[in-house]
């Protein structure tokens, strides 16, 4: 709670504060859990009224940008490496552990693994995702899919 107080009171150079600090302030006393909050970048044309207070995360290193980026309650961004999103939508509980997502639309409980590349027009639906490294494009994942490699150790 410590980091939080002190990024909210800590004043810059001049006493100024760029948009994206402005921003990841309101998002904090909004409720969103972001542990590191100088290590992340939201975008100018990002509206924080888009982004839910209830049960968000976003770990070190993460970039959100876009004008139609929509971000719902217990949505988890970066836990495993960071995480850019351009005019994405996130349902709830949406779990992106790391990679790059663009014009995409992921449905409740969807997830993707570290390393992930998501480019434009991809609907994840509910509980459907990716293991990590998996890349999509202009893609359709029905209900409860998974793609990816699964190795077996016997």
């Amino acid at each position: 709670m410590l980091r939080f107080h002190i990024f909210l009171n800590k004043p810059k150079k001049n006493n100024s504060m760029d948009a994206s600090d402005k921003k990841i302030r309101k998002l904090i006393e909004k409720g969103v859990y972001i542990p590191n909050p100088y290590s992340i970048h939201i975008g100018d044309e990002v509206n924080i009224d888009h982004i839910s207070g209830y049960g968000v995360k976003i770990y070190p290193g993460c970039r959100i940008y876009g004008q139609t980026t929509v971000i719902s309650s217990g949505v988890k961004l970066g836990y495993e490496a960071p995480v850019t999103i351009e005019d994405c939508q996130l349902g709830q509980d949406v779990e992106l552990k790391g990679g790059y997502f663009k014009k995409s639309v992921f449905l409740e409980k969807s997830n993707m693994g570290s390393g992930a590349h998501v480019r434009e027009g991809c609907i994840l639906e509910e509980e459907s995702g990716g293991a990590h490294c998996v890349g999509l494009k202009q893609t359709i994942l029905f209900p409860f899919v998974t793609l990816g490699l699964s190795l077996i150790h016997i």
